[in-house]
């Protein structure tokens, strides 16, 4: 069983770290050429970003990207869910059905436990648990709002 990120979540993980590291605004050519993110695609994350309220960004010459919440405040599973969508079973294994409580097969209540376990993980990082593995922290990750 393989359970990944896709391109994009990876990627939004990766911005997002860097972002956390960086409390001043960057551009996206920035961001780009530091994390290899490719720029086409790291508008589109920014921008889904952005819609999420993970993300504020500002246009023109004082413009660029941070991050809309303190780093500290910001759980994995915020990200992973923001990009990825919900985690959530939706095929029962054993039959061919959906998987819902109405009417649980016998793998129902494991994947369950399975899925709640995984999300607590995701719960426990916050980008600034992840910036300061990555050594990315160069300033406070504390916010001013204003």
């Amino acid at each position: 069983m393989r359970l990944e990120l896709s391109s994009e979540g990876r990627y939004a993980i990766r911005a997002l770290v860097y972002l956390a590291g960086h409390p001043e605004r960057l551009s996206a050519g920035a961001i780009s050429s530091e994390t290899a993110i490719p720029q086409r695609l790291l508008a589109r994350i920014l921008a889904d970003l952005s819609r999420a309220g993970l993300v504020e960004s500002k246009a023109g010459r004082d413009g660029g990207t941070r991050l809309a919440r303190d780093a500290a405040c910001v759980s994995l599973r915020d990200v992973v869910e923001t990009v990825e969508g919900p985690f959530l079973v939706t095929q029962c294994i054993m039959e061919s059905r959906a998987c819902d409580g109405s009417k649980p097969c016998a793998m129902h209540e494991a994947w369950l436990v399975a899925q709640r376990a995984l999300l607590a993980e995701l719960e426990r990082y916050s980008l600034a648990d992840l910036a300061a593995s990555a050594g990315t922290i160069t300033a406070p990750l504390s916010l001013e709002v204003g």
